[in-house]
């Protein structure tokens, strides 16, 4: 017996810890599914009540959690968040799990470097047999998220045509200015999505491509961290209409200007540089590269009516460095698609050092 008992011991002592280990890795995904499922619920009360407080969001603390998720006897010891979860490491049973391509791995692995920031300018496979450049928005785990360096050939584009409007289940000739507004924010850019789609059908290896959201790209902005830091972002819309073009109407720096260059020097040397954003955020546009792309390119984003006192209006990014709504959804005159894909950091070749782009200095502004 005491043969049998020393035989036995230890593998009912491994087969018991295997246990554990497994139990552990159970609970640590049920964690991070947790997690996951209670930020997808909290983005859509967000969408319905604009004062909703978040938990998701940048910032996120391991406290948190227990507000999401019922932790049992597990911790969380390490979390990020940045519009999706990141990075988290949950200790359960005595053991550390950490994870690791969208899973939870059973080992205590150190949080990974990050490689690119805010404005690198990269060079990715998006097909079999093609690149493109994008700069740097965001990093996530080992995912970037980036916005093409030009804006995609083919011309320019409505935000929404009127065809597409009326397809859509509006009638544009005699819907309310009201209801024109409250059908652009529920049918949303149809026209220039389907030509952004279209132009990117190819790529393959692209996880997602989508067009960018003017308040993502105003975070670029010092006088977004303004806002930030008084509170006012939920407000971003009015703030940044009343402010800036209050600032461009006292300043008058549009009226000895001629191209994109030359008035993002005006605005910087009247004090208006907090409103601009970064150069490469603006950066081939009205290019002789591909004129016909535009000098401008639209953001997803409707304006929203309390903003102006004319409705049918989406914000845009224009040639001058700064967000712009002066320009009909529906007109397709300069303003082209510029989409933000998010890629595996497997697709990534290089990171390039000088930015492979036709400088817009001297090309004018066109109608704007």
């Amino acid at each position: 017996m005491a043969i049998v008992a020393l035989i036995a011991t230890p593998i009912i002592l491994d087969v018991v810890e295997d246990a554990r280990k497994s139990a552990g890795l159970s609970e640590a995904n049920m964690i991070y599914s947790g997690i996951n499922n209670y930020c997808a619920t909290e983005e859509i009360k967000v969408q319905m009540d604009s004062s909703y407080t978040a938990i998701c969001k940048s910032g996120m603390l391991t406290t948190d959690v227990e507000k999401m998720v019922n932790l049992g006897n597990a911790k969380v010891i390490e979390i990020e968040y940045s519009d999706k979860l990141t990075w988290l490491k949950v200790k359960s049973n005595g053991h550390i799990y950490t994870l690791q391509d969208n899973a939870m791995v059973e080992t205590d692995l150190d949080k990974p470097e990050v490689k690119y920031a805010v404005g690198d300018l990269l060079k990715v496979q998006v097909s079999d047999s093609e690149t493109q450049n994008i700069y740097v928005l965001e990093v996530n785990g080992n995912e970037i998220v980036g916005i093409l360096d030009r804006n995609l050939p083919g011309g320019t584009v409505a935000w929404i045509s009127l065809s597409d409007y009326n397809s859509a289940g509006g009638n544009w000739s005699s819907d309310s200015d009201e209801v024109k507004n409250q059908n652009l924010y529920e049918f949303g850019p149809v026209t220039a999505l389907a030509a952004m789609n279209e132009r990117t059908s190819s790529w393959n290896k692209v996880n997602k491509i989508e067009m960018p959201e003017a308040e993502e790209m105003l975070k670029l902005t010092e006088y977004y961290k303004e806002l930030e830091s008084s509170e006012e972002t939920s407000n971003w819309e009015s703030k940044y209409f009343t402010d800036f073009y209050g600032f461009i109407q006292a300043n008058k720096v549009f009226m000895n200007c001629s191209s994109g260059s030359e008035c993002r020097e005006a605005i910087t040397a009247a004090g208006g540089a907090k409103y601009l954003l970064p150069e490469w955020a603006a950066i081939n546009l009205g290019t002789t590269g591909d004129s016909s792309a535009g000098y401008a390119y639209w953001t997803k984003t409707p304006a929203n009516l309390s903003v102006v006192s004319y409705p049918n209006l989406a914000w845009n990014v224009t040639v001058f460095g700064f967000l712009f709504i002066e320009g009909y959804v529906d007109d397709s005159d300069y303003v082209g698609v510029r989409p933000v894909i998010h890629i595996y950091e497997s697709n990534i070749l290089s990171k390039l050092e000088a930015p492979e782009y036709v400088n817009p200095d001297d090309v004018g502004g066109g109608n704007q």
